[in-house]
């Protein structure tokens, strides 16, 4: 598994929340988050709504599961080394990944619920009212 990476340029505006940028070969890459997400037409804040525990993030995940192969895979790389001349990347966020190298084992998991209090529109009594 063992290769160089070489990266003459790389440029990022953001790497936020749980995010991993790896140059490099990495054994595991672990990057997980959970985000409460409030929107309101108006502002108003209830001081312990971010106390209470929401299903989505404590559900497990499925896993998929694959069959044993039938083949066996080779690779063969013709150069120990993983070049790249310029990266640029606007925003990494949220349990994203930006990995030049090689890597054995990549989990990556983001959960968020999203809550949105908004005027509706108007109640209407009908057309000819």
């Amino acid at each position: 598994m063992k290769r160089t990476s070489v990266v003459q340029a790389f440029h990022s505006e953001t790497v936020v929340i749980s995010s991993v940028l790896q140059i490099g070969d990495s054994e595991r890459i672990s990057a997980r988050t959970c985000d409460l997400a409030v929107q309101r037409q108006h502002e108003l804040f209830f001081g312990s709504e971010g106390e209470q525990t929401f299903p989505v993030f404590t559900k497990p995940i499925p896993r998929w599961s694959f069959p044993s192969p039938i083949t066996s895979k080779q690779t063969l790389h013709q150069s120990p080394v993983i070049s790249a001349r310029s990266v640029r990347v606007l925003g990494i966020s949220s349990s994203s990944i930006v990995h030049i190298g090689s890597t054995s084992t990549v989990e990556a998991e983001s959960r968020i619920k999203h809550i949105r209090h908004l005027d509706g529109p108007a109640p209407t009594r009908g057309r000819d009212s």
